[in-house]
């Protein structure tokens, strides 16, 4: 199978057509040739007006629904909305009910690999309960390089030290996701002037700076008495920022030295709290949208290399807890369908010229994975993408579950195709 593209812009920043039109040809899933013009006989010939080229997308954060949730989302769903988005690698959190934490649900996860590749996210500790710990070598040992404690933060500080000692002998990524349990509890929105507008409880900035500094201070502990175990590659990962203090916070961990990544959601960087003020619950996240200077800062640490990576924080959730009371309504959205449009329309706005880092080489790093190149030779996968104004609506979306944040938006990028391989389109 031949497939030619043709007069393609290529925005991967690693290649040496960047920023250039070329013509791509595809054979066999293999990269044949890569020129300004390519005359060859195919079998396909893909030629769109203001068409793209883009790494495909690395989802470092999806809420895993399965075992249990196969209502909310299953294995055919989830790969058609990740392929839909051009996400061909993701990271599953350890979410589902009953919770993935033998080796062989490892094994499982990490085998459905055929058009997107999955990676477990092994749980710290039994049931995510935080009290006693799950096998965590051996989960290692099946496959796992990523622990947390479900989608959230391990309250039990003990626990959290026990974790940081006996991980950071391995090469393996602890994440967390940084929330004071006892300053969010039924919190709803951003603490400040919309909840005080709307009457809802808020979620103070300090419930996700104080978990971040503790843990900050936790790993300090650990790696001043490491004795010499400590394993080069282990790294805790401090997931969904969503605040200008946070990035401080990850800023000066990283001037000290200390083995410490992060992520933000593509939400956070488009959305502000008073995106809220209509009580729309598929705006409802956790952590809440915040200030527009909490926005700029997220972006300032995306730019200057404090922020590693863009995720999807994909949450799918079932129509009946969310077409409800807004303080009854269940956290969470889903994202892998558009967390590339909406990125590359939000960059756009911000002058700012280059994503792949942050959805693809960053992401790819952090996972221990190559990266995608643009060279003959190399397999063929990566995501085309044409300016056109699109509306997204409900009937779009292929996750079992509707809940997006971004329902009645105008993009004005567009996937037209994406190429893993196979050549995957008809969007």
């Amino acid at each position: 199978m031949r497939i030619l593209f043709k007069s393609v812009l290529i925005l991967d920043s690693t290649s040496t057509y960047f920023q250039q039109k070329v013509d791509l040809l595809a054979e066999n899933g293999i990269w044949k040739e890569l020129a300004p013009s390519i005359t060859s006989s195919v079998d396909t010939q893909v030629d769109c007006e203001n068409l793209s080229w883009y790494p495909s997308v690395i989802d470092l954060r999806v809420h895993h629904t399965l075992p249990g949730g196969e209502f909310k989302e299953d294995w055919n769903s989830l790969k058609s909305a990740a392929i839909r988005g051009g996400v061909l690698d993701m990271a599953l959190l350890p979410t589902g009910n009953p919770v993935p934490q033998q080796a062989e649900a490892i094994q499982f996860i990490a085998n459905q690999t055929t058009e997107v590749s999955f990676y477990p996210i092994a749980p710290l500790t039994l049931d995510n309960k935080g009290e006693n710990f799950t096998d965590l070598y051996d989960l290692h040992q099946a496959g796992a390089e990523w622990f947390s404690h479900g989608a959230g933060s391990l309250q039990n500080t003990d626990l959290m030290v026990k974790c940081l000692q006996y991980l950071q002998t391995l090469p393996v990524t602890l994440v967390t996701r940084p929330n004071t349990e006892g300053l969010s509890l039924y919190g709803q929105i951003h603490e400040g002037l919309q909840s005080t507008l709307m009457g809802l409880k808020g979620i103070p900035v300090l419930a996700e700076t104080l978990s971040i500094k503790r843990d900050l201070d936790l790993l300090r502990y650990v790696q001043s008495n490491s004795f010499g175990n400590g394993n080069k590659e282990f790294k805790l990962h401090i997931s969904c920022l969503s605040c200008q203090e946070s990035v401080d916070l990850i800023r000066q961990a990283k001037k000290e030295g200390l083995p410490v990544s992060a992520d933000v959601a593509i939400h956070q960087l488009i959305f502000t709290e008073s995106d809220v003020s209509d009580f729309d619950t598929n705006k409802k996240v956790n952590p809440p949208f915040r200030t527009q200077e909490d926005q700029d800062a997220l972006w300032k640490g995306l730019v200057d290399g404090t922020i590693d990576a863009i995720v999807s924080d994909h949450h799918p959730v079932e129509v009946e807890m969310k077409e409800i009371e807004f303080d009854q309504a269940s956290f969470g959205v889903v994202g892998l369908e558009t967390l590339l449009p909406a990125l590359l329309q939000a960059a756009k706005l911000r002058n700012i010229q280059s994503v792949d880092t942050w959805i693809h080489h960053g992401p790819a790093k952090l996972l221990g994975i190559d990266s995608a190149q643009l060279a003959v030779g190399n397999p063929s996968k990566g995501v085309l993408v044409a300016l056109k104004n699109q509306e997204y609506e409900a009937s779009q979306i292929v996750s079992k579950s509707k809940n997006s944040a971004f329902l009645n938006h105008t993009f004005d990028h567009q996937i037209v195709g994406v190429l893993n391989g196979t050549f995957y389109t008809s969007f």
